[in-house]
C-alpha cells in the first residue's frame, strides 16, 4: 500500500477546508475542501498570505496573532467561543471555527488550520440569545405587573374591608335578612380577594433578593414541624421524616416548599382516616430527590398537572378552604432551584409528590 497516496487521500477527504502555511504566514498545502468554502483553487492559494481569507479590517490584527502563536506554537481552538470572521474570494464574509496544530517538517514549524463554517450556528444562537433576553423580559415585565397590581389593589380592598367590617359590627337591626346576607357575602368575598392578593404578592417574591445558602433540610423539617404542630394535633396526624440532606438552595423558599407540600397533606386528608406523611430523600448522581407522600384524598390523573397552575382548584371552597396557589408556589420554588416537580396519586389512595434540587 502507498502510504503517501493515503495521506493525501485523507488529506482531500476531511469534512474540513484544511490549509497549511509555513513561519511566514505562507499558504503552502491546502486540501480540496478550500473551493467549496471560500470560492478560491487550490492552485490560487499557494504563495499567497493567509491573510487573503481574512477580512480587510482584521487583517492586522490577525498578522499580530499568527506571528505571537508560531512563538509557541500549540494545538489548540479559535473561534468556538466567540464570533471569528473569514472572507471568501467574492468578498463576502462568514462565521467560521478553527484549529490549529503545529507540524515540524525538517526544521520549520509549520501550522495546518482545520477551518470550519459555522454560520448558521452562530446565527441560530443569536436568535436564541434574542429569545431568552425578550423572555426575560417579559418575566420581568410580567413579575413586576403582578407585584404593582396587587400592591394596587391592596389599598382600595383596604377601603372596602373597613367599611364591610364597620357594618358588620354596626346596629344591624334595621338591615332585613336579605342585606344581612349581602352583608356576610362581602365579609366572606373581601376576605378571599386578600388572600389572593397575599399570594399574587408571595408568588411574585419567590427568589428575589435571597443569596443561596446551606440549608440543613433535616433541621428546617423540624423547624415545619414546629409551626404546624397546632394543625398537625388537630387532625392526629403522623409524621414521618426520613434522613435528609443538606443542600444549597434559598432557605426561606425550601421552608415555604415544605410547609406548604405538609400543609395540603394535612387538608386533603380522607374522613375519618388519621393523615400520615412520610417525607424522603434519595441521593442521585446530580440531585437529590425528596418525596412528601400521604394516604389522603388523592388527585386523579387527568388532574395532575392542573394543580401546579395558579389558582386552579379541584374542590369547592365549601369543602376545603384556600386559594388555589400553594402548588403553583411549590413548582416555582423547585424550579428556580433548577430542579423538577411531578406527582404520583390515586383518587382515595393517597399522594406523593416528588421534586429534586441538583447538588451544587
Amino acid at each position: 500500500m502507498d502510504s503517501a497516496k493515503l495521506y493525501n487521500l485523507l488529506f482531500d477527504a476531511a469534512p474540513d477546508a484544511i490549509i497549511v502555511i509555513n513561519t511566514d504566514g505562507k499558504i503552502i498545502l491546502c486540501n480540496d475542501q478550500i473551493t467549496s468554502l471560500f470560492g478560491y483553487g487550490k492552485e490560487e492559494l499557494n504563495g499567497e498570505s493567509i491573510e487573503i481569507l481574512i477580512p480587510d479590517r482584521l487583517a492586522a490584527r490577525h498578522k499580530g496573532h499568527r506571528e505571537a502563536y508560531h512563538y509557541k506554537p500549540i494545538v489548540r481552538e479559535m473561534g468556538a467561543l466567540k464570533e471569528l470572521s473569514a472572507k471568501r474570494k467574492d468578498g463576502t464574509e462568514f462565521f467560521v471555527e478553527v484549529s490549529l496544530s503545529p507540524i515540524r517538517y525538517d526544521e520549520e514549524v509549520l501550522t495546518a488550520a482545520a477551518i470550519r463554517d459555522v454560520s448558521e450556528k452562530i446565527k441560530v444562537n443569536r436568535r436564541l440569545k434574542d429569545s431568552l433576553a425578550m423572555i426575560e423580559a417579559k418575566n420581568n415585565e410580567l413579575e413586576q405587573f403582578t407585584y404593582i397590581a396587587s400592591h394596587d389593589l391592596q389599598e382600595p380592598l383596604r377601603t372596602i374591608v373597613g367599611i364591610v367590617d364597620l357594618l358588620s359590627k354596626g346596629n344591624n337591626s334595621k338591615l332585613t335578612s336579605t342585606e344581612l346576607k349581602s352583608l356576610d357575602y362581602l365579609v366572606k368575598v373581601t376576605g378571599r380577594m386578600s388572600e389572593l392578593i397575599k399570594g399574587l404578592l408571595d408568588y411574585g417574591r419567590i427568589g428575589h433578593n435571597h443569596e443561596k445558602t446551606t440549608v440543613d433540610c433535616q433541621e428546617l423539617l423540624e423547624e415545619v414541624r414546629h409551626d404546624l404542630s397546632s394543625s398537625i394535633c388537630k387532625y392526629a396526624a403522623t409524621l414521618e421524616v426520613g434522613e435528609l440532606p443538606t443542600v444549597f438552595g434559598y432557605k426561606i423558599e425550601m421552608r415555604l416548599l415544605f410547609q406548604n407540600l405538609i400543609s395540603n397533606a394535612l387538608k386533603f386528608h380522607r374522613a375519618d382516616v388519621p393523615p400520615t406523611i412520610t417525607i424522603a430523600a434519595v441521593e442521585k448522581e446530580t440531585c437529590w430527590e425528596f418525596s412528601v407522600a400521604d394516604n389522603g384524598i388523592g388527585i386523579s390523573e387527568e388532574h395532575q398537572e392542573r394543580i401546579f397552575r395558579i389558582f386552579q382548584r379541584l374542590h369547592s371552597r365549601a369543602e376545603f378552604e384556600g386559594t388555589g396557589i400553594g402548588l403553583a408556589h411549590c413548582r416555582k420554588i423547585v424550579e428556580l432551584h433548577g430542579g423538577k416537580m411531578w406527582l404520583h396519586s390515586k383518587t382515595n389512595q393517597g399522594s406523593t409528590f416528588y421534586f429534586t434540587i441538583p447538588k451544587p
